[in-house]
């Protein structure tokens, strides 16, 4: 009793690698290994770096662009049109500056959402599911093992991040109570290269642990796409058939093969036989063929068939044992005769056409 429990038991464990059926259906369905955080995260890397190598430039074209803009403004009368005309301006400009700060933030998420998931387009995903949004749903995923784990991470994520983030600020406290020293014009830069640095260290901490997330994303996705060997039995039947309609259909196709193989004896100019071992029936026609060509052969209770058949429509039978076993092996249904069996063929065809011609079977 025990020994049937644990062998269902084991029947229905999902211990097999997913084949490729099983995930071509659940990428129709939207399943994939993918890690937000790691699209963010590099985005986020991105931008930093973007803006190291033109932040200097977007800076010094937008302090051009106010002390050109505040230098005119001492020559003009201020009006409400004039403050929101010079507020647009200079908001537009530092768009056109950002610009393609933005851009390499785009392209780099795009690259990396494309990465994780390749091209993927499904549109069940579009259409309303309320049970996304039912309260009762919600908590179960939020109370679930699953919930617990994602929690957990987000945690591990917060305390990583805040760590990086606190020793970065107790090194830049430490250089503001220094900078009592320093000329106040020096400071804004200073401050500037600490606060930047500070988000290097942040962006490349999320970027780990974004890179740990996804790897711990692939392996449950890995996970939950095992079969168990009864689910690869089913998908087996599903893709090739029951093994007993298999048996039945190829039964059926040799029969019809043996069907059609038997009636083209009637149109054999000879039959060349072992004499009962063996038997194979020749077909030539000069004005189609190249050379003679084996339309039927077969062996014991088939051969027997053929020569009946041979009887019947009246097509000569030669026996010829070396011959006929040598086409019985080497020569398929269909094939014409090799060249180094001209000679031997000719021979007997030949012998035929002079029976057929003295009116002789």
């Amino acid at each position: 009793m025990h020994t049937l429990q644990l062998q269902r038991f084991a029947a229905g464990e999902r211990t097999e690698r997913a084949t490729p059926r099983r995930r071509q259906e659940a990428r129709k369905e939207g399943r994939v290994a993918r890690s937000p955080e790691l699209t963010s995260a590099l985005a986020f890397a991105a931008v930093m770096v973007a803006l190291r190598v033109l932040g200097p430039v977007v800076w010094g074209e937008w302090e051009s662009l106010i002390q050109r803009d505040l230098g005119d403004a001492v020559l003009k009368s201020w009006t409400v049109e004039n403050v929101r005309s010079l507020m647009l301006v200079q908001v537009m400009a530092a768009a056109r500056m950002l610009l393609p700060v933005a851009a390499v933030a785009v392209v780099i998420g795009l690259a990396a959402a494309l990465m994780q998931v390749r091209p993927l387009f499904v549109p069940q995903l579009l259409l309303p599911d309320f049970q996304r949004i039912s309260p009762a749903t919600g908590w179960r995923r939020i109370l679930s093992l699953q919930g617990a784990v994602e929690t957990l991470k987000s945690l591990l994520k917060l305390g990583a991040v805040a760590g990086v983030a606190y020793t970065s600020l107790a090194s830049l406290v430490h250089q503001m109570i220094s900078l009592s020293a320093v000329e106040l014009a020096a400071v804004p830069a200073i401050l500037g290269r600490s606060v930047f640095n500070l988000a290097i260290r942040v962006a490349c901490a999320m970027v780990v642990i974004a890179a740990v997330d996804y790897a711990y994303q692939r392996y449950h996705f890995e996970r939950s796409l095992r079969m168990s060997k009864q689910d690869l039995k089913d998908e087996l039947k599903e893709t090739e058939g029951n093994p007993l309609v298999r048996s039945a259909v190829r039964r059926r196709a040799r029969q019809l093969a043996s069907k059609r193989m038997m009636q083209n004896v009637a149109k054999a100019d000879v039959v060349i036989t072992n004499p009962t071992h063996y038997a194979v029936a020749l077909q030539y026609e000069s004005e189609t063929m190249n050379a003679p060509q084996v339309v039927a052969k077969g062996a014991d209770f088939v051969a027997q068939e053929i020569r009946r058949r041979a009887e019947e429509n009246q097509v000569p039978l030669v026996e010829n044992p070396p011959l006929a076993q040598t086409l019985y092996r080497t020569v398929e249904i269909g094939q014409e005769i090799p060249p180094d069996l001209y000679q031997a063929v000719a021979e007997v065809l030949a012998y035929v056409y002079r029976m057929r011609a003295k009116g002789r079977r």
